[in-house]
């Protein structure tokens, strides 16, 4: 099952030809979550409100390495970013987890060298934080057909 991760970045061009994500960032690798600090006192659950872990991921360096490391030092905001993670469906490119980022600034943009079939590869790990997102998936039954999408969304500025 081949599969396919996918950054649009309002303002940064990537270097995707992907027919459904051409100029969107090649992800290598991503990560991100939500957190809730929970505490029990005197039998009670006492919950805070909960934030948003980093979406962090890397791609190889390319085209947009300058601007998101211009975007981390300026701390310019981004009004949306968008994160697909595709499958290869009975032949055609299915869109099965997608993320959309809202109010999002580039917290850290760091560029190193990792060991790719025994060559060293120059990649970019990056961290972004959101003020909003939300979350789709899009489950696949055995048939290879899609079933119904499952949706989610949290604001943590109107939330706070």
């Amino acid at each position: 099952m081949a599969s396919d991760f996918f950054l649009k970045i309002e303002g940064i061009d990537g270097e995707s030809s992907d027919k459904g994500h051409a100029k969107w960032i090649e992800v290598m690798t991503f990560d991100h979550g939500a957190m809730q600090n929970v505490s029990i006192q005197r039998g009670a659950d006492v919950a805070g409100r909960g934030q948003f872990i980093p979406f962090k991921f890397m791609h190889a360096v390319d085209k947009a390495t300058p601007k998101l490391q211009q975007y981390c030092m300026n701390g310019q905001k981004i009004a949306k970013v968008n994160f697909a993670y595709c499958r290869a469906i009975s032949g055609a490119q299915v869109s099965v987890y997608e993320i959309t980022m809202e109010n999002v600034k580039v917290a850290r943009a760091e560029v190193k060298t990792i060991e790719a079939d025994g060559v060293m590869q120059p990649v970019e790990e990056v961290e972004l934080v959101a003020g909003k997102m939300s979350w789709k998936v899009t489950p696949i039954k055995p048939d290879n057909t899609k079933d119904g999408a499952i949706e989610a969304a949290f604001d943590q500025i109107a939330n706070a």
